[in-house]
């Protein structure tokens, strides 16, 4: 395998960034990673973040952990972060309007910065994430480097019609904004999508949305999102039931499909069904007081202590109405949890084996799956079963494996000159 030059840049840290970027280093390539912040396990920052004493110590290491993995090796890591700095400063000051016009700003200007450096030395493929890589795509292009753009959520105009139309059929979010975002924003991630050579996707929900706002098909890859079966696994001893223990994590609002949850729950009342929400109300408090007595609602936890959620659930509920690829789901199958999903979660499980996919906006579907789930044991097991069989199917070895080989085919052809 010749050894090729790849170029991945990203300006925040997401869920599937840093394993992408592992899974490239791990095939010995020559891979320049560019992002806004790293934090090496056990670097400089890190060390020092551990010698920090009390909660200021532990709110640095947990923030260090979001820019920081295992298995990315420091050597290539290309920093830019002082935007970033700005941006995660308003937010934590509740200065979210700030922090928008911020972030649109580091995008652009890091985009710009990663265009430069590809003209000052080319490689032989960039790897860029949707909002960030206008400007790569087109040095790329003029270059004759091969683009390929992750799309980690559906295409933002069809979500903006989701939740356009979810406003008008559930008044309890008629006043809420869903953050349609600049017409700056909206032109860039139309433009990306087109102007990419390939496009890697993690559904087929998120390829549906490109063909529908215009990207021709061709160039459009299938790479599902990678599981972590070794910190997700099931519970050693089956959990009692009843009451069936249902789990939601995510968002809990109207992006997510929340109320439909609570609609099943309540179509259920007097069945031994418990249903724990866990994550943050960006759609505010409100409209869940309609929905109080049939939910308990958990305290925000760190993502290391999600395991222990996952295995004091028996089946996990996420009828989401816009996704990329939601990571909680691959989670929640590597726990050997059913799920209950839509095909906008854009997941890997398959309906009526791994749990069972039910169309958007159908609380009746959902609630009918758990009863059914509450009725049969058997079927709960045959499915937990499955659920992981499913995971370690799509774990971090495979998805390396499918990386590697799309890799090899995107790049350019050996005898380009390439500077690494």
């Amino acid at each position: 395998m010749r050894r090729l030059g790849i170029v991945v840049a990203h300006p925040g840290a997401t869920s599937l960034l840093f394993p992408l970027v592992a899974a490239l280093q791990a095939t010995g390539h020559d891979v320049r990673f560019h992002t806004s912040f790293f934090s090496a396990p056990g670097g400089p920052l890190d060390r020092i973040a551990r010698a920090v004493p009390g909660g200021l110590g532990a709110r640095l290491r947990r923030e260090l952990g979001r820019h920081s993995h295992p298995d990315v090796r420091p050597q290539g890591v290309r920093l830019h972060p002082w935007r970033e700095a700005l941006y995660t400063a308003l937010v934590r000051a509740g200065r979210l309007d700030a922090a928008a016009r911020a972030l649109a700003a580091r995008n652009e200007a890091f985009d710009r910065a990663v265009a430069v450096e590809l003209a000052r030395r080319p490689a032989d493929l960039f790897i860029g994430f949707d909002g960030s890589s206008l400007h790569s795509i087109a040095a790329s292009t003029a270059l004759g480097i091969p683009s390929l753009l992750f799309q980690v959520i559906g295409h933002h105009e069809s979500g903006l019609r989701l939740m356009a139309d979810e406003r008008r059929l559930q008044p309890a979010f008629a006043a809420t904004s869903g953050g349609t975002g600049t017409e700056a924003w909206r032109r860039r991630q139309t433009a990306e999508v087109l102007a990419a050579d390939h496009v890697a996707v993690p559904s087929l929900y998120v390829r549906d949305t490109l063909l529908e706002n215009g990207r021709p098909d061709c160039g459009i890859h299938l790479l599902p999102y990678p599981v972590d079966t070794q910190r997700f696994r099931p519970r050693e001893a089956p959990l009692a039931a009843p009451p069936l223990r249902a789990l939601f994590a995510g968002h809990i609002g109207m992006r997510k499909g929340t109320l439909y949850v609570l609609e099943a729950l309540r179509a259920l009342a007097g069945q031994p069904i418990a249903l724990d929400l866990l994550g943050p109300t960006p759609d505010g408090t409100a409209w869940l007081k309609d929905y109080d007595g049939l939910y308990r609602r958990l305290p925000a936890v760190p993502h290391a202590e999600m395991p222990r959620q996952f295995r004091d659930a028996h089946v996990f509920v996420f009828p989401s109405l816009h996704e990329g690829s939601a990571m909680v789901v691959n989670e929640a199958l590597a726990s050997g949890l059913p799920c209950i999903v839509t095909p906008n979660a854009g997941s890997i499980v398959r309906d009526g084996v791994e749990g069972f996919v039910v169309p958007i906006r159908d609380s009746a579907a959902i609630a009918e799956r758990l009863a059914r789930l509450l009725a049969d044991p058997a079927l709960r097991a045959r499915m937990a079963t499955a659920a992981r069989a499913r995971a370690e199917a799509h774990d971090l070895a495979a998805f390396g494996r499918s990386l590697a080989a799309l890799v090899e085919r995107l790049a350019r052809v050996p005898g380009a000159t390439t500077a690494h």
